[in-house]
């Protein structure tokens, strides 16, 4: 484990050349992705004024830390220190992963993402409340800094010279926020997280949707089987390579004929039964 606590930013040398050669990815050791020197993330920090933007939300003693000891993983994780206990504020485990897409007729083009295997933001200091309820799989409420972390990962996607990022979101709504940017390899997965969005989310809410979907509450109108939300590969593209794909007649076509087809609905009893059962209303 490599430990850094903020302070003054290192001077540090590293032409485009150490990292990049011939236009190929060369890995060199102490390098996170392959790219930054920790001398840079701790200049990057400092320059954006990390440390006063916590300060402002209460939340002091900022350290960062990463794991390079498999090279191919990367983990960056941002703690609070408060009483002699460290709190776990955001925790990013990053890789890169080769993609088929089928960008051309009857061919499979394999394109490498930077794959964003796991990636968890959370204010232990603060409690959840009437207006702010738990959402599945929360243990702590958000730090309200995700579209800051999605530009973050935008920027490392590229700059490791990759297509954009890819990840398989757990929860129905981590999927939701991701679907901002992101699209579903699975035109059938897209489909669905747009009927939720447009025929869902207005009435019902984020929440209700959301534990709905954790139990067993959000169903097929016509025959009320459950739909029950499984990881499924998002796309981030940020090259022409990567976004002919979703630009394609054929993805949108098939993405169309779902929605059409696709009719959802929320069981509100079923709902309010077991979020009364668990103390969540």
């Amino acid at each position: 484990m490599l430990t850094q606590e903020f302070g003054t930013p290192q001077d540090f040398s590293l032409s485009d050349d150490d990292i990049i050669n011939g236009g190929k990815f060369v890995h060199k050791n102490q390098l996170f992705l392959g790219v930054y020197p920790v001398s840079q993330i701790e200049h990057m920090f400092e320059k954006h004024k990390v440390r006063e933007f916590f300060d402002k939300k209460g939340i002091h003693n900022i350290s960062w830390h990463i794991n390079m000891n498999d090279p191919f993983v990367h983990r960056f994780i941002l703690l609070s220190e408060n009483n002699g206990i460290k709190h776990k504020l955001i925790e990013l485990v990053l890789q890169k992963k080769i993609l088929k897409l089928p960008l051309d007729k009857n061919k499979d083009v394999n394109l490498e993402f930077l794959l964003v295997e796991w990636l968890m933001m959370q204010n232990p200091y603060k409690a959840f409340s009437d207006k702010r309820r738990a959402l599945p799989g929360q243990k702590a409420p958000g730090l309200g800094i995700g579209l800051h972390m999605l530009e973050v990962l935008h920027q490392l996607a590229e700059k490791t010279h990759t297509h954009g990022l890819i990840n398989s979101p757990n929860y129905l709504h981590t999927a939701i926020f991701f679907s901002r940017y992101f699209r579903f390899l699975d035109p059938k997965i897209e489909a669905f997280i747009q009927v939720v969005k447009k025929e869902l989310i207005p009435p019902f809410k984020l929440f209700r949707v959301s534990w709905a979907d954790e139990y067993g509450a959000l169903q097929h109108k016509r025959t009320s089987r459950p739909v029950s939300w499984r990881p499924s590969t998002m796309i981030y593209p940020i090259t022409p390579e990567a976004k002919r794909y979703f630009n394609s007649r054929d993805y949108r076509l098939q993405v169309r004929k779902a929605r059409e087809k696709l009719k959802l609905q929320v069981n509100m009893k079923k709902l309010t039964k077991k979020l009364s059962e668990h103390a969540q209303i």
